[in-house]
């Protein structure tokens, strides 16, 4: 009998696992797929080419896909464009393919989702690359039962709730306006395999003996040239080339923590002694890309004494392009970038100052081995 009863248990629990993984991973059904007013999703994402938003506060944003294939946010009040930021274009595009109706909004309901659509709600015009309308719809706020957002399509006035089907949450986060929301905090995204030449120059006295600039030779062939008169200076055959290499593989992408915006702020650090000057030339560069970098020191971070705190004086830097390009940079992020000349002569592989004291357990008290420079 006990047998028996445990059979029928295992039998019952086996057959609810089953129920259980056919209906979680069973194809998603939309019962509206054919009426053309719920007909919100594309599933071709490759051929949408422009997606314009805009909100109820004035805020518009256009992105676009330029002849390169990149994507472009451009500021529609104030003009300014500059390259879009791939995870929120990625979560757009997967957005716009996704998404679903659940339901549609009851009489009685439909004039709260009326007034929610024109008070927070956010107009989407989606473009394919001949400038015709793919999708025009109003995505609006999410509903009080948090079952979705309500939606409808330009030229209907019937509301119907959206979601994404297995991803519970708001979705109109997703259609963002704002230039905070879709700038790129990427200070430079290149293809390495395309760079001709880097150029390092540090600006105190004591550190510009360790500026350098490398030079493209060949696929996997560079110079690397002292750019100081009192550099100590190394012949050309004994550069290591990995080493060279790996510091070239660092101009892939390089992020910042924050764009900042604060005009003020940027006046004044730019008037501060600059701590290096960074240019690099790609082949699809007209001219020499270049950017200046200011460091923001702590002289109260901890030095590896037991105390709690950081463990690096340089903990950030001011990185500045233009007047619309002003980004604060981690140094544990940005340190790559700022060898000395003499590494790329070095027969192992380079370890910077500070990871040298941090297995050693100390850590160095001349303050320009803070800074990623002997």
């Amino acid at each position: 009998m006990q047998k028996t009863i445990i059979l029928l248990a295992l039998f019952l629990t086996l057959g609810g696992a089953t129920y259980w993984f056919t209906q979680t991973n069973k194809p998603v059904e939309d019962t509206f797929a054919n009426n053309t007013h719920t007909q919100f999703a594309i599933k071709d994402t490759e051929q949408i080419q422009r997606i314009f938003m805009a909100d109820r506060t004035g805020n518009q944003a256009l992105v676009e896909k330029n002849e390169k294939g990149h994507w472009i946010y451009t500021n529609k009040v104030t003009g300014t464009q500059y390259r879009a930021n791939p995870g929120m274009v990625w979560t757009l595009l997967q957005t716009l393919q996704r998404v679903r109706v659940r339901q549609a909004v009851g009489k009685s309901a439909e004039q709260n989702a009326v007034n929610a659509i024109a008070a927070q709600g956010t107009k989407v015009e989606v473009y394919d690359k001949d400038k015709n309308k793919l999708r025009v719809f109003n995505i609006g706020p999410m509903t009080d039962g948090a079952m979705g957002n309500f939606i409808n399509m330009e030229g209907s006035d019937d509301i119907y709730v959206a979601y994404i089907p297995k991803n519970p949450g708001t979705i109109d986060t997703r259609f963002a306006t704002k230039e905070v929301d879709w700038r790129d905090k990427a200070i430079f995204r290149n293809d390495v395999e395309a760079i001709e030449m880097i150029k390092v120059e540090y600006h105190d006295p004591i550190q510009r003996p360790y500026s350098f600039q490398i030079n493209r030779l060949g696929a996997e062939q560079f110079e690397v040239l002292a750019i100081d008169e009192n550099s100590t200076k190394y012949e050309q055959n004994l550069v290591n080339q990995s080493n060279v290499a790996v510091y070239v593989e660092e101009y892939d992408v390089k992020s910042a923590e924050r764009i900042l915006y604060d005009k003020a702020a940027r006046d004044s650090i730019i008037q501060t002694p600059i701590f290096a000057t960074i240019s690099y030339k790609a082949k699809y560069h007209n001219e020499p890309q270049s950017f200046r970098v200011y460091s923001l020191y702590n002289p109260t971070a901890d030095r590896g004494d037991g105390l709690v705190g950081h463990r690096q004086k340089i903990q950030r830097y001011f990185i500045d392009i233009d007047k619309d390009n002003f980004f604060l940079a981690q140094h544990l992020v940005f340190r790559d970038l700022l060898w000395s000349y003499e590494y790329f002569f070095q027969k192992s592989a380079v370890q910077l100052q500070e990871d040298e004291a941090m297995v050693k357990g100390k850590f160095p008290e001349n303050k320009d081995e803070d800074r990623g420079v002997k």
